[in-house]
């Protein structure tokens, strides 16, 4: 059973107790308004907490904790005492703080908006889009009072991604973290297998896809986080994807194993990448949201020589490379 973030805000009685008022003054450095930003800037900044393991706070930095499933032995006197930031510490390391935070907004309130705030119960600054359509940086809200996610890569567009979240207290990993997830999609509603419940795949109105630029910084004198000239790396749905010899495509894997004895060898050199695949130390693998390693994007699907060969991170589905899934009937031939 997955334990999740309420997003919800601190009671009267939590505020009363000193939650609402931590004393924590927002720097000019965190969110101050609605501005555009990069969807590299976005999983850089959820990649903050994640590096971080930024533990679960349903307040700001130093204020008492109302929820109760943080309380320990402390009891109701508990305050966030996670890791120190400047740039953070005025949002609730809670789910929905996660997002605010990540989406450069400001930390409205007692350290952000929460879940009854974002689309599709707010529209104020983001809206509902199709799950097919998820790009990085996006994000999955359940219901107001629920939880809310972070989608930052496709690893088999439509049908398996990888999220962060922010989970309760009471969850086996209380803090900012990774994981990935099969998902089934049915127009705006995304059932997220790993939370065992359905989200509504939503996006932040002023989000630009791509690395950041000089004119759409999320933060005031924040320094830009992708170096300039850096090749995009967004995800395409396998709805959208472009066989080879269609236009976009590359050389793709059926000619760099002809240079290779490995089926899944790749000889277009580190860097490359395609809708779902990159090419590192000349192997094709699962591809990774990292702007810094895709220096040559390809939406095309690359081919595969034989359907059930499977590499060690790869297997041949219907004649082209997909991530490996973890059923053995899936691979009838191939390493591991």
């Amino acid at each position: 059973m997955r334990v999740e973030c309420s997003g919800v805000a601190l009671t009267l009685s939590a505020c009363l107790a000193g939650a609402c008022s931590s004393g924590v003054t927002p720097l000019e450095s965190v969110g101050q308004t609605h501005a555009a930003i990069a969807t590299s800037d976005v999983i850089d900044r959820g990649m903050e907490w994640v590096n971080a393991s930024l533990h679960y706070c349903q307040a700001a930095y130093g204020a008492v904790d109302g929820d109760s499933s943080c309380w320990a032995w402390e009891g109701s006197s508990h305050t966030c005492d996670r890791a120190s930031n400047a740039e953070w510490n005025a949002y609730r390391s809670d789910c929905s703080g996660f997002i605010t935070w990540a989406w450069g907004l400001p930390p409205v309130g007692d350290g952000g908006y929460t879940t009854g705030e974002f689309a599709p119960y707010g529209t104020s600054f983001s809206h509902t889009i199709s799950g097919s359509a998820l790009e990085p940086g996006d994000a999955l809200n359940k219901t107001p009072s629920g939880h809310i996610i972070l989608f930052e890569a496709w690893v088999t567009p439509g049908q398996t991604a990888l999220f962060m979240e922010e989970p309760g207290c009471s969850s086996s990993e209380p803090y900012a973290h990774e994981f990935t997830s099969a998902v089934s999609i049915s127009g705006d509603e995304v059932y997220v297998s790993y939370e065992g419940a359905t989200f509504y795949a939503i996006r932040y109105d002023d989000v630009t896809v791509g690395t950041a630029s000089a004119s759409a910084s999320a933060t005031e004198g924040e320094s830009e986080s992708s170096t300039e000239g850096t090749a995009t790396s967004t995800e395409t749905s396998s709805a959208t994807a472009v066989v080879p010899g269609g236009s976009g495509g590359g050389s793709g894997a059926g000619s760099s194993s002809s240079a290779s004895s490995a089926p899944d060898a790749c000889d277009q050199g580190p860097g490359f990448c395609t809708a779902t695949l990159q090419c590192d130390n000349g192997r094709w693998t699962v591809r990774q949201d990292d702007p810094t390693r895709c220096a040559t994007v390809e939406d095309v699907q690359e081919p595969c020589p034989e359907n059930g060969y499977c590499s060690a991170t790869l297997q041949c589905d219907n004649g082209f490379w997909v991530a490996r899934s973890s059923d053995p009937m899936a691979c009838t031939s191939g390493p591991g």
